[in-house]
């Protein structure tokens, strides 16, 4: 196991998700980008904790 750690970032539609599958594909250990769950979840639920609606509620549950 490496000691590295990196954090992939960008705005939407730059390939960040694209990037970690590829990187996970090819064995390296990688940690699913957790605000896509959030927005799901919320999506699902009816509520509104999304990025664009309320950002305190959506880094709550981020």
């Amino acid at each position: 196991m490496s000691d590295h750690f990196f954090v992939v970032t960008g705005g939407p539609g730059a390939g960040k998700i694209s990037l970690i599958t590829e990187l996970s594909r090819r064995g390296f250990r990688t940690i699913p980008e957790s605000g896509r769950a959030v927005i799901r979840e919320e999506m699902q639920s009816g509520r509104d904790a999304f990025p664009w609606a309320d950002r305190m509620a959506y880094a709550e549950h981020a």
